[in-house]
């Protein structure tokens, strides 16, 4: 009821301005390549040249730009109806006759830089892209007949950088657009609106199209009391390093947005599209959103306010804050009091940041913060998004730092970060997730601890997936998926198109997985104020950046589900902290039980209960306890068979990162098992849940396989009179040695791709070009594995078909080995799936006949990985099935034919150098 009391509010406002207006929203004449005044040429409207159109619209959905020349573009998605350059639109206006002597506005909610002429005669022109522009027609302008003609230009106006560094401007998501969207109108102008805009700017340097007596400036269209505050956004403020509103500390569940929206190429408009999007992300736990490189118009935060959503809009700028380009700084200054004013009475807009990952001079950054707070002293202020990549630390100035790391740091360390996954450029090993043995104990305290500030993690995630062509079928609009169409074809050239349905499924699954990991680091750090993810929405420009555990239109993957997600996205969260997913028969399980409660009230009194289940109920614990914060202690009674429950009584009253208590235990297994330990607090709907692998402990049995890291003379003999073989060639093993054989050369490179854990970092090609660049370590550009989890090579280790954290030591000690000479149709047991540039076909495991013997490749030095249980229990496994009669390979290869195809190079994939804006 409050919602539809706040809406209906607004609306009054809404029609309160609207009263005395006139909607110009239907047919105009365009004329492309026409800037001027066609009225001041010919004395009178010029129509032979002109098309139709309709507005509110732009070129691309009247369908009046150009065809693309170009149908192989990869790094975003490509405009049917481009168009760059001045377009004059123009109609007839008819202004009645009771307005006379009356000021009249013209307003155009959102466009690019406009020249407006009225009878041929130039009123103004106007730049200002992140808020309406409005006009003051001419005293001259009697009631009765005009030529009304706007030009466009969407080519100047703006300083050139914006153009490729903003998502106001760039064609990766929102594109270069020519064209008005959102309201256009004449209205009666207030007598404070007819003012000129040198009165109410006073000595603000003024933007680098300069506005007159013509222009009205950016103003509220509300007073903040004109609204009532509610709850999510009553008394917002900081205390030390957190957030509160309404008397509660609250925790930011953020997502990036970059204005997607593939069917206009354009912003939504209209508050019902945004609530439909805000609304998709609440469903998901989201409680704020922030605005990459731009500000969304005032339907967006209309629709936040309703929902309760937090937003930071940013300057329309990613790059260079040089101070001694004045237009530059003039440009962004005007934006960012533009944005102020119109939109700052919203209870929504609470945060606002310079722009993203900016450099540059950091003086001019705070002399921004410094001007902006004077204009509305009831926002928080950040220098740009991640500035510097976050090497520069906390400034003076600063209310909150949104940043992947406080500070330097040395390489290899990781003691500054505040995300858990990094490209291979930024951080070593693509930071801690992949790089540590998984846990659910990691946190950044070390870094948040020292800030002082609210500390917002950056672009956190990035996980990619492996692309869903079905998708394509939905791009209806002014966009075209030939990035897809690409990829797709690349895929079908190998012969693996009948797995591109399994590879999305695979890898989209394990970044679930993944970002729940990100998230859960966020929220066990004390002194964490939230997170940004990159995103929950996936990127289709910058090379592609299929990131989102949703598609470009905020549409399900199939891969989680909102119930799911928000198991670990939600205002409250049970947490298990262990030091690792997988244990041995006996071994002890010592876990600690907290709550991340920013759910606004205290928790005490209510109960946590535990659950732990085995897929196959077999498995007992006994000698366990389950012991609270203050002491009280349950233990078990004899041994507990199958599955297992309790409860920890919650006695904390605090917010934040509550200590529950602690479980302790023994596991005992019969044979190799994976549990779920579930925590859910009685009566509420917060609930998490935890994979666990458990192994009997037993002595390797290698008794009738031949382990061999060479193909040598004397194993291929044994091999093709009957024998079985696990060959495990090194890193640094050459297929074809001088012998002739298969064996090892240290100062050779076989065709082998790297073990990557996570999925690959945002985009294979653009990280692959910076880590060039900066002379760092390529990232090996995969995307998880896929497999049979019913294949008998798995009956000693429990698995799905997807990547979990029981593969960490097999997958951290692997080079998967690129494939593409063997048959089109040969299928590895466990194969790598590799990304959309390079679509290797790569085998982690793989099995042939040869001659009258049996041989199973594995690509992952098993000795090394048999140090961790589950890479004990892999091995283990592998050489279960090579000595059971389930070893039968149905692929068929002789040793010529081996060491032909393993001698052979692959398919060279040759790829352009896509460079990020960020890498200064």
């Amino acid at each position: 009821m409050r919602r539809i009391v706040l809406i209906a509010c607004l609306g009054l406002v809404s029609l309160g301005l609207q009263a005395q207006s006139i909607s110009l929203a239907g047919e105009w004449n365009v004329e492309l390549g026409k800037s001027g005044s066609a009225f001041a040429k010919s004395k009178r409207a010029s129509q032979g040249e002109a098309k139709r159109a309709i507005l509110p619209g732009t070129i691309d959905t009247n369908r009046l730009g150009f065809a693309p020349k170009d149908t192989m573009e990869t790094t975003h998605l490509t405009r049917l109806y481009a168009y760059k350059g001045a377009a004059r639109y123009s109609r007839t206006i008819n202004i009645p006759k009771d307005w006379k002597k009356k000021p009249v506005e013209l307003f155009l909610e959102r466009t690019r830089p406009t020249w407006v002429y009225v009878d041929g005669e130039l009123v103004d022109s106007c730049n200002f892209i992140s808020t309406p522009q409005r006009y003051l027609l001419p005293k001259k302008v009697k009631p009765g007949k005009h030529l009304l003609e706007i030009v466009v230009d969407n080519g100047r106006g703006v300083p050139e950088q914006v153009y490729g560094s903003s998502h106001a401007y760039t064609e990766d998501t929102q594109t270069n657009w020519n064209g008005i969207i959102g309201r256009i109108e004449l209205q009666l102008a207030s007598s404070v609106e007819s003012k000129s805009a040198e009165t109410l700017t006073g000595a603000i340097p003024r933007s680098s199209v300069a506005f007159s007596a013509g222009v009205i400036p950016s103003r509220s269209i509300a007073s903040p009391s004109a609204l009532q505050m509610p709850d999510f956004a009553k008394d917002f403020h900081i205390e030390g390093a957190h957030f509160y509103a309404n008397g509660h500390r609250i925790f930011l569940r953020g997502k990036h947005d970059a204005a997607v929206w593939p069917l206009t190429g354009h912003v939504e408009m209209s508050v019902e599209g945004w609530m439909k999007y805000l609304g998709t992300c609440k469903e998901y736990g989201i409680n704020h959103v922030r605005f990459h490189s731009w500000c969304p118009p005032e339907a967006a935060f209309v629709a936040a306010d309703s929902l309760g959503i937090y937003l930071q809009p940013e300057l329309p700028f990613w790059g260079s804050f040089d101070k001694k380009d004045e237009r530059l700084m003039a440009f962004l200054h005007q934006e960012g009091e533009n944005i102020l004013r119109e939109y700052g009475h919203h209870p929504s807009f609470r945060m606002m940041a310079l722009g993203n990952e900016l450099w540059g001079d950091i003086d001019k950054m705070k002399e921004f913060v410094d001007d902006f707070r004077k204009i509305a002293p009831d926002k928080y202020y950040t220098f740009g998004s991640n500035y510097y990549l976050g090497y520069q630390g906390i400034k003076e100035g600063m209310d909150y730092f949104t940043t992947c790391r406080i500070g330097g740091e040395g390489w290899g360390k990781y003691n500054t970060h505040t995300r858990g996954s990094f490209s291979f450029a930024d951080a070593y090993d693509g930071g801690m997730i992949n790089h540590f043995h998984p846990n659910s104990t990691m946190n950044f305290d070390e870094a948040c601890d020292k800030a002082g500030i609210p500390i917002i993690s950056h672009e956190t995630g990035q996980f990619q997936t492996y692309p869903d062509y079905r998708e394509m079928k939905k791009y209806t609009g002014v966009l075209h998926p030939y990035n897809f169409e690409v990829f797709r074809r690349r895929l079908a050239a190998v012969g693996m198109l009948s797995q591109a349905d399994d590879f999305h499924k695979a890898s989209g699954l394990w970044s679930v997985k993944l970002y729940k990991a990100d998230i859960e680091m966020d929220l066990r750090t004390r002194n964490m104020a939230g997170f940004q993810l990159l995103d929950i929405q996936d990127y289709p420009g910058q090379g592609s950046a299929f990131v989102g555990i949703l598609d470009a239109f905020m549409e399900s993957k199939g891969i989680t589900t909102p119930e799911e997600w928000r198991q670990w996205c939600s205002p409250v969260v049970p947490l298990l902290e262990m030091k690792k997913f997988c244990f041995e028969d006996g071994e002890k399980i010592q876990a600690k039980v907290k709550v991340a409660n920013y759910g606004g009230s205290s928790l005490k009194g209510k109960k946590l209960k535990w659950h732990l289940a085995a897929e196959n109920g077999l498995f007992c614990m006994d000698d366990g306890t389950f012991s609270t914060k203050d002491g009280e202690v349950r233990k078990n009674v004899g041994d507990l068979m199958a599955e297992d429950e309790g409860v920890l009584n919650i006695f904390s009253y605090d917010e934040g990162l509550v200590d529950v208590g602690e479980l302790n235990g023994v596991f005992h297994v019969q044979k190799p098992t994976k549990l779920l330990l579930t925590l859910n607090i009685e009566g509420t709907e917060a609930r998490n849940s935890y994979e666990l692998w458990v192994y009997p402990k037993k002595a390797l049995e290698k008794k009738g396989v031949i382990i061999a890291k060479d193909l040598n003379q004397e194993v291929v003999k044994v091999l093709e009179k009957g024998g079985k073989v696990l060959w495990m060639p090194t890193a640094s093993s050459h297929f074809v040695a001088a012998d002739d054989t298969l064996s090892q050369a240290d100062n050779a490179t076989p065709y082998t791709v790297g073990g990557l854990f996570q999925t690959d970092y945002w985009n294979y090609r653009m990280f692959k070009t910076i880590c060039e660049n900066n002379k760092k370590k390529v990232s090996p550009g995969t995307l998880g594995i896929l497999t049979n989890p019913e294949h008998p090579i798995f009956k000693g280790f429990p698995t799905e078909m997807h990547t979990n954290w029981q593969w960490f030591p097999v997958i951290k000690e692997s080079h998967p080995l690129v494939l593409d000479n063997f048959a089109k149709d040969y299928r590895p047991i466990v194969q790598v799936i590799d990304n959309i540039e390079r679509n290797h076909k790569l085998g982690l495991v793989m099995e042939w006949k040869v001659g009258a013997g049996k041989l199973l490749v594995c690509m992952s030095n098993l000795e090394k990985a048999a140090k961790y249980p589950e890479g004990r229990a892999f091995y283990e496994s592998v050489l279960g099935y090579m000595q059971s009669d389930e070893f039968n390979p149905a692929a068929e290869i002789t040793m010529d034919e081996l060491k032909k195809k393993l001698a052979e190079k692959p398919r060279q994939v040759s790829l352009k150098e896509l460079n990020n804006i960020s890498q200064y």
